[in-house]
């Protein structure tokens, strides 16, 4: 057994609320693959290594997988008129992550054309998304769907809900579901609109496929279609061996591959956000831990303002947030 494979097994025993499936969405690796594999059926290759040890160290840092859907907080009762207050929010900064994303969409809604937009956990999809749609996307007729584990993974699930949104009675059982798709494609061909996917990378590829096939019968009338998703879709798409993924990616006409924030648009936030006490080797080492991150560098902002106000900021002070945020150990911390 080797270490990568005892570090799934040890994860899975300590989570029974997660399953090999939800492993396989989260990696370019088939659904049986990943079940064989955990259950010592299948030899460990050098790529059922390399993504499953990537998916651990996704997980190790909170990316993927985390327990509710996110981080519990406990309020004892004396810190309950402390809690009440609401957090002071960050301004919104347009950053090339944002521009390269209203790009795609703008292309997208023009040429009905379908779009992948891709990323790393926190870099800035969804408020890239949610800030086009407040500004220049507000003349725009869209359409946000944004997956679950039920539409992710069931073909009858995802199409209700689509009609749903579309305003169409969607009440249906398996052997219905086909009128409700016929259902959904005309209406998109009398109003039609841009389709905006959220978290693709959790859907199975016959989901992917019914996308693709509302695209082939409603393009003429305009309608264009945006995947959002972390970057394990394109991997997916590139190595899939399936005819349908294949038939999707053949229709890709726009494709950005989002890197995060850059290192001068992180130093430019931090100064903007008050920070201006911090020395070169400090800041080096904040970029490290954020990865261009954008979620990561608002609540590292938000402990560094909160317990170091007006203080220097130093190496020892970015690795004890980093320690305490995500886990990660520094020498300097």
């Amino acid at each position: 057994m080797s270490e990568v494979h005892e570090r799934v097994v040890r994860f899975l025993r300590s989570r029974p609320d997660v399953t090999t499936a939800d492993l396989a969405a989260a990696c370019t690796l088939g659904e049986s693959t990943v079940k064989n594999y955990v259950a010592g059926r299948m030899a460990e290759t050098t790529r059922i290594r390399e993504e499953m040890g990537r998916v651990m160290d996704l997980v190790d840092r909170g990316d993927v997988l985390q327990p509710g859907g996110g981080r519990a907080v406990v309020v004892a009762e004396e810190q309950f008129e402390a809690a009440r207050r609401v957090a002071k929010r960050h301004e919104f900064y347009v950053t090339e992550t944002v521009r390269r994303i209203a790009h795609v969409l703008e292309y997208c809604a023009e040429q009905a054309a379908i779009g992948v937009v891709t990323g790393d956990y926190g870099v800035g999809k969804t408020e890239g998304l949610n800030a086009w749609r407040r500004g220049t996307g507000r003349k725009t007729e869209a359409i946000v769907f944004e997956f679950d584990e039920f539409s992710a993974s069931n073909k009858v699930s995802f199409i209700q809900a689509l009609a749903e949104l579309l305003g169409i009675d969607s009440k249906c059982g398996m052997h219905d579901a086909t009128k409700v798709f016929r259902a959904v494609v005309a209406k998109l061909r009398e109003t039609p609109a841009l389709l905006i996917f959220d978290q693709v990378e959790m859907t199975r590829p016959r989901i992917l496929q019914i996308i693709r096939q509302i695209w082939d019968r409603t393009r003429d009338q305009g309608v264009g279609v945006v995947l959002l998703a972390a970057p394990v879709l394109m991997a997916r798409l590139k190595v899939s061996q399936m005819r349908d993924l294949g038939a999707l990616e053949s229709r890709i006409g726009v494709y950005a591959n989002l890197r995060g924030l850059g290192k001068a648009e992180m130093a430019a936030i931090v100064k903007q956000e008050g920070i201006t006490d911090i020395d070169e080797a400090a800041f080096d080492l904040f970029w490290k831990a954020t990865g261009g991150s954008m979620r990561r560098l608002l609540a590292a902002l938000d402990m560094i303002k909160a317990k170091h106000q007006g203080k220097r900021i130093t190496e020892r002070t970015i690795g004890g947030v980093a320690g305490h945020l995500w886990g990660l150990r520094t020498e300097a911390a």
